[in-house]
């Protein structure tokens, strides 16, 4: 649009240009011929009438025009009137008639110039509004097609740099929130499936202990319904306690604050979260030596997050046995390890562990209480901090989690 409009200017410019020359020489052909007439009368008069010449020169240089009014009454008497329209004088009519000639064409040039742009930048316009109207009803309709070939072709008829990059963006902003959502609706029903599932195991169980409560009329029998019914409220309780954890983390209620504390007091609180469990299976925890290092993390969270993977090596771990903490630091980041005597874990599971919900296969996993977010939660507070968690088997028996804390 602008260089359209430079051009039809620069093109406006050059014609009146032109115009303005041939008016001046139209001008200068008047005046060149208003010299000559001068110059007739004086080469005519004065040869003829030689104590005149003063009398000429004195009119000639009268800026008054004195003697015009007795002048034009002597040349009236000989046909020259000053009414007469300058087109019926011989001398000017073709200069008269050029000059209408060329500003017509001038005029006409102009409008055919001007009416040909409108139409180009109206044409150009509706064209664009066209791309554009077009493009966002694909963006609405879920299918931008930014990165498509077509959608890049189309986007390059725009011949705008700026509205071509806006659209674009647009597009890829569209296109990502669009992904997003598709991610959050599926993540949505893989959460309602797991929790579901989750549940209906305590919750039938319940439903049965109540049940066989009610029936029975022995009161040990009854004894124990109750307490199993208890025990059930309690893996239930334990359920929602890491659902609702899980839920204020990933929507973000759970805020992490870095701040400045150091690697022995986030270790010491996590031991301490879980002694009680360790010392009823006189299990030992050990401390290697290790340089203290000032970590900016969350202080609360990342203790729970090791003490998640500490609860685990205890719970699979085997009574007398002991777990070993051992820490080094490199350029970057703090390497934590945590190494078992437990029942280890298959390769082809050590990556599946991390999974919202997931619990092994082996048979003292089915049979040991638990819901199988304790990992899942380790890894997302860490991956939120910087860090990093992974598993592998350790020379013997048991495993090694491996624990990276940005520096």
């Amino acid at each position: 649009m602008k260089k359209k409009l430079a051009i039809f200017t620069v093109l406006l410019l050059a014609m009146a240009v032109f115009a303005g020359i041939l008016g001046y020489g139209m001008i200068y052909k008047i005046y060149k011929n208003e010299r000559r007439t001068v110059q007739n009368l004086a080469g005519r008069v004065i040869p003829a009438y030689p104590d005149a010449e003063n009398v000429f020169m004195d009119a000639l240089s009268d800026s008054e025009k004195s003697g015009a009014e007795n002048g034009a009454k002597i040349l009236d008497r000989y046909g020259y009137n000053e009414g007469d329209a300058m087109i019926l004088d011989a001398v000017y009519e073709p200069m008269v008639r050029k000059f209408v000639l060329i500003l017509s064409l001038y005029i006409v040039i102009v409008a055919l110039f001007g009416y040909g742009f409108l139409r180009i930048t109206d044409q150009r316009q509706k064209e664009q509004e066209e791309i554009f109207l077009l493009f966002l009803d694909k963006c609405l309709s879920g299918n931008c097609g930014v990165e498509s070939e077509e959608g890049r072709l189309k986007l390059n008829r725009l011949r705008n740099p700026l509205l071509e990059d806006a659209l674009k963006k647009l597009g890829e902003n569209l296109q990502m929130k669009r992904e997003y959502m598709e991610s959050e609706q599926d993540h949505t029903k893989t959460l309602v499936t797991d929790i579901s599932h989750q549940l209906k195991t305590p919750v039938s169980a319940l439903k049965t202990c109540f049940a066989l409560c009610i029936e029975t009329d022995n009161d040990e029998e009854r004894e124990e319904f109750l307490n199993r019914c208890e025990t059930q409220m309690d893996k239930l309780e334990m359920l929602v306690d890491s659902l609702l954890c899980i839920s204020r983390l990933e929507t973000g209620i759970i805020n992490l604050r870095g701040e400045n504390t150091t690697l022995t007091e986030i270790i010491v609180e996590a031991v301490n979260s879980i002694y009680a469990k360790a010392l009823n299976k006189n299990i030992k925890i050990i401390t290697e030596d290790f340089t203290d290092v000032v970590l900016n993390l969350d202080k609360k969270w990342t203790a729970e997050a090791i003490a998640n993977i500490l609860d685990n090596a205890v719970k699979y771990g085997y009574e007398g046995n002991h777990i070993t903490i051992r820490a080094q630091k490199f350029y970057s980041f703090m390497r934590v390890e945590v190494e078992d005597r437990g029942i280890g874990i298959p390769k082809e599971e050590q990556t599946k562990i991390f999974q919202r919900f997931y619990r092994g296969r082996n048979d003292v996993v089915r049979n040991t209480e638990g819901s199988g977010v304790g990992l899942y939660l380790s890894r997302q507070i860490l991956d939120r901090q910087g860090g990093t968690i992974s598993v592998r088997s350790a020379r013997e028996k048991g495993c090694i989690f491996v624990i990276q804390l940005p520096l």
